[in-house]
């Protein structure tokens, strides 16, 4: 495709914690191997947050969003992945299937998605390059992403449903089955009962977890984590003990595994002392700011616990958001109760505040 491109409505982040501006801007044509998708819906998540407040590297002014799904419009040449009028997923990860992390299967890290953040921008706000905080940018009505970053799907899934796939739920299902990979009749911890804790209770649930503590302050998050297959819930700031002992009475023993689903150092070091030192496993899953200090003591290495990070649960989108779409269709897995708030793209800076309000799970843009 040749010429100009077209002018769509975007929300744009200028950092410091300013609010979104949705403006007018500008995408160009697709180029060879690349896609122009209409968005049709697109999930906030905290990471889009931090990217706002300067708490995560994005070079702004940028169009955040990387939980979105839409509808194939235009098509580079060459591709053949999918076509227009298609129903598609855009995923954060990608698999080019030659690369060292691609054939090594321990990760779901791509050696080209290393270039993500140097590939120039496909939009134009004002006269100025724009950027974009990653290859979805779903935060804009129209956006540019290379074909194997698409997943098609059957649209009477849902186009709200579909786009939590690649981050929230994506995220807390790889964890659990191919981060920490969760036996059954074991004992877990869940920090933090966002999305992304949520998702990491269902996969618990589904990997045959006898005992599921799910942990927040907000004492409104108990009947959800239940919902989502929380066995007992406790309220950090609640404990009339020191959250070690309360937790060691309830299992009568040490965790098998830990999920810090928040980002903060405090509670990765709390959740790490809370694992069974000889075999028990810490996974990091929120993101915490950049620069930030975790401190933990040289006894955490004395025996054989183990402490993970992992980046989109480790999924292969190639193989992970097809297996989560089945589980969705067969009922293994809840999405539509994680929908708490839609808002049109205008209001978006109504779901950021209550996304910091703990008053919604995942609040959706619907375009």
């Amino acid at each position: 495709m040749e010429g100009m491109g077209l002018r769509t409505r975007a929300a744009i982040a200028l950092g410091n914690g300013a609010p979104l501006i949705v403006d007018e801007i500008e995408v160009r044509a697709p180029g060879a191997g690349e896609v122009l998708v209409e968005m049709k819906a697109s999930g906030l998540c905290h990471t889009d947050l931090s990217a706002l407040e300067g708490k995560f590297p994005v070079k702004l002014p940028a169009v955040l969003g990387h939980e979105g799904a839409g509808i194939v419009a235009a098509c580079g040449e060459g591709v053949s992945a999918v076509a227009v009028g298609d129903p598609v997923i855009l995923n954060n990860t990608a698999h080019c299937g030659v690369c060292p992390p691609c054939l090594s299967q321990k990760t779901g890290y791509c050696d080209t998605m290393a270039m993500d953040a140097r590939l120039p921008s496909p939009f134009t706000w004002r006269g100025e390059s724009l950027g974009r905080m990653g290859p979805a940018a779903s935060f804009s009505g129209h956006t540019i992403i290379d074909q194997s970053r698409l997943t098609r799907f059957d649209a009477k899934i849902g186009y709200d449903i579909a786009s939590l796939v690649p981050c929230g739920v994506m995220t807390g299902y790889g964890a659990v089955h191919k981060v920490a990979k969760v036996e059954p009749g074991s004992k877990v911890l869940v920090f933090g009962m966002g999305s992304i804790g949520l998702n990491v209770l269902q996969a618990c649930t589904l990997a045959g977890a006898s005992v599921i503590v799910a942990l927040d302050t907000n004492p409104a998050k108990e009947s959800v984590a239940r919902e989502f297959g929380a066995t007992h819930f406790i309220n950090p700031a609640e404990t009339a003990e020191p959250l070690e002992k309360a937790i060691r009475t309830l299992l009568g023993a040490w965790a098998d595994y830990a999920f810090d689903c928040v980002g903060h150092p405090a509670i990765v070091k709390q959740a790490v002392g809370l694992v069974n030192p000889y075999w028990g496993t810490m996974v990091a899953v929120g993101i915490a700011p950049v620069g930030e200090q975790i401190n933990l003591p040289a006894s955490t290495f004395y025996f054989g616990r183990s402490i993970r990070g992992t980046f989109i649960g480790d999924c292969n989108p190639v193989t992970d958001t097809p297996k989560i779409l089945d589980w969705y269709s067969e009922g293994k897995l809840a999405i539509d109760p994680l929908i708490t708030h839609r808002i049109p793209l205008e209001e978006i800076n109504s779901g950021f505040d209550l996304m910091k309000s703990g008053k919604a799970i995942r609040t959706v843009v619907v375009f």
